[in-house]
């Protein structure tokens, strides 16, 4: 049970970690702190006072004014502080004094998993006084222990022991075979742009409420997110480009990336169904099929992208087909070919074709940092970021 004065505490630990120690105050606008003052009320009346419906419109609220994303049935502990709150995903346990760099996200593998009935046992949790980075992932059912740092652009999927220190390097990927778990998905439109953008709002509805009907009041509730209004005017920029006013394309695009963050070429053929949840860094140019996903900071496109107002050369794009999934984070560069059903994991970078039915795995892309003990064993240790790691080091550095 969730009281108002514990959502007040939390706040306040919210406003006192950003005070500096002289004593001056943070900004009165801002955006991560007034992000979590809003997550702070959504969650109150979410878990205080059994109000879903309020709770879900200031949740909308804040994923509008500040771009960020936190689940209001997630706890977070007082004391937390967000540094620029636009493309950070919160679902999961969280302790007190988080500490979370820009594009960052904490969830879930899959989704669907965030519909089910025990949600938060699908998500990671993280301790306290944990630091995250710039562009870090934790998801799955993993723990973070307290006091972690984990650098930029890691990718966290294993439980990580208390005080660690995590480091990023190359990332890899392999191919398998994974059965993903099937889900009914809107029928493929082939043509009209007024259908495409039902099919559009329909995987939306579907993806976040799991639901299949789509009401008058469902769907122009999804038509006011980011991700979602920002894919409808993709299609009013294609269909304009098809018709050879590029100019008037190339500005809609220009209008959608100031506004939401999202770059996708009015030249791209995309089929229906298409589904980006956080619009913040995704850029995409080149052909895929029906029911695209695009999660949080990835890239398709070629080598050199062509200017908005230019025609695109099939040779040199993605072909992608349908059911295709880009992990958050994933980049697909050149012309490579990514069969139907295919999944392309976090962190991945693919460059060859993938075939039907196959995922892309990425390999651990980070590695522990050992830490080096000052001689006073009083003192806090040192992490020695340039050191390799040692065979006395607790876990192995691998892969």
């Amino acid at each position: 049970m969730v009281t108002w004065a514990d959502t007040r505490a939390a706040m306040a630990a919210d406003y006192r970690r950003l005070t500096d120690p002289r004593g001056r105050r943070p900004k009165l606008l801002h955006r991560g702190l007034w992000a979590l003052r809003l997550y702070r009320v959504a969650h109150w009346l979410r878990l205080g006072c059994r109000l879903n419906l309020p709770s879900r419109f200031v949740w909308a609220l804040d994923l509008v004014l500040t771009g960020a994303d936190l689940d209001p049935a997630s706890p977070i502990g007082g004391g937390a502080v967000i540094h620029d709150p636009r493309g950070v995903i919160i679902y999961g346990s969280i302790g007190t004094n988080l500490t979370i760099g820009g594009r960052a996200g904490i969830g879930t593998l899959l989704r669907a998993e965030l519909v089910a009935g025990d949600a938060l046992a699908s998500m990671a949790s993280l301790g306290d006084d944990v630091v995250l980075g710039n562009n870090v992932f934790v998801l799955g059912t993993y723990h973070v222990g307290h006091g972690v740092h984990v650098g930029d652009d890691c990718a966290v999927m294993e439980d990580i022991p208390d005080g660690a220190v995590l480091v990023s390097r190359a990332p890899e990927w392999r191919a398998v075979r994974v059965r993903p778990p099937k889900r009914e998905m809107p029928e493929p439109v082939h043509r009209g742009l007024l259908r495409c953008i039902r099919a559009d709002v329909a995987r939306a509805v579907l993806e976040n409420g799991g639901s299949t009907k789509t009401g008058p009041l469902r769907f122009w509730g999804h038509l006011m997110f980011p991700g979602v209004a920002g894919v409808a005017l993709f299609r009013v920029a294609h269909a304009l480009h098809t018709r050879g006013r590029t100019r008037l394309a190339s500005a809609v695009a220009r209008v959608v990336h100031a506004w939401s963050g999202m770059t996708i070429h009015p030249g791209s053929i995309i089929g229906s169904g298409l589904f980006v949840p956080h619009p913040v860094t995704v850029r995409f140019c080149g052909q895929a099929g029906s029911n695209l996903a695009l999660y949080p900071h990835t890239s398709v496109g070629p080598e050199t992208w062509p200017p908005l107002s230019g025609c695109l050369n099939p040779a040199d794009l993605p072909q992608l087909g349908d059911g295709v999934r880009i992990g958050a984070g994933s980049s697909v560069v050149g012309p490579v070919q990514i069969g139907d059903g295919a999944t392309v994991g976090v962190k991945a970078v693919v460059r060859r074709n993938l075939e039907a039915g196959l995922s892309a795995v990425p390999r651990r892309n980070w590695r522990f940092a050992p830490l080096q003990p000052t001689g006073d064993s009083g003192t806090a240790p040192e992490v020695d970021r340039h050191a390799e790691p040692t065979m006395a080091s607790a876990h192995r550095a691998g892969p």
